[in-house]
């Protein structure tokens, strides 16, 4: 894992509370909020009992998605892969050592319902809307390949400058065709619908 992955993974763990999305089987988007148990080198780590429909959709599609908000109105999000871990008691103790409050929630050998997942690849962003501009870095492991996102201004650009005028941000700047610093680009979309050229098109995904 990078440095970068690793700072936003360890950015999850110290969050710790985040919001997780699947899909249950009827293709219903379904979230709720879990803890980041353990992060490592390997990914985030997080368990939840055999009994949850949460288990369930996570044994049946593999995937899941995670936001979070930082203490100074900073967002985190991603979108990976995942797995049930072996040696199942092991990790479970392994998240009882590092969460003791755990404890409380799980006494004794209750703790045994739960199964541990590892989170082992994928894609997130770390998003900061407290200062002007917002910025914005993302950053992938496992082998997951970051994708270009947000919008691209193309050579049919004819420089009439009307999208530097409407970006909030004031991201966009001069050039054969104008650019936009995607870093802190809000992805607003006012530069497209004000394009008089129809130069600005929107990115994966």
């Amino acid at each position: 894992m990078n440095q970068t992955a690793k700072t936003y993974i360890d950015l999850f763990r110290s969050v710790k509370i985040a919001s997780a999305s699947t899909v249950d089987s009827a293709g219903h988007p379904q979230s709720r909020i879990i803890n980041i148990m353990i992060a490592n080198d390997e990914g985030m780590v997080i368990v939840t009992s055999r009994g949850k429909p949460f288990w369930k959709q996570l044994m049946d599609t593999g995937e899941i998605a995670l936001s979070a908000m930082c203490p100074d109105c900073q967002s985190l999000k991603f979108t990976g892969k995942i797995r049930r871990l072996e040696e199942h008691k092991k990790w479970v103790d392994a998240v009882f050592e590092q969460n003791p409050g755990m404890n409380e929630v799980y006494p004794g050998e209750s703790r045994y319902a739960l199964d541990a997942f590892l989170i082992y690849e994928g894609t997130g962003e770390w998003f900061d809307l407290l200062h002007y501009p917002i910025s914005r870095e993302r950053f992938a492991y496992g082998g997951a390949v970051l994708e270009d996102v947000g919008f691209r201004i193309e050579e049919s650009c004819i420089g009439c400058n009307r999208c530097a005028e409407v970006c909030p941000q004031k991201c966009i700047v001069p050039g054969a065709p104008y650019q936009i610093t995607w870093k802190h680009c809000l992805q607003c979309g006012l530069c497209a619908e004000n394009c008089p050229a129809g130069a600005i098109t929107r990115l994966h995904p």
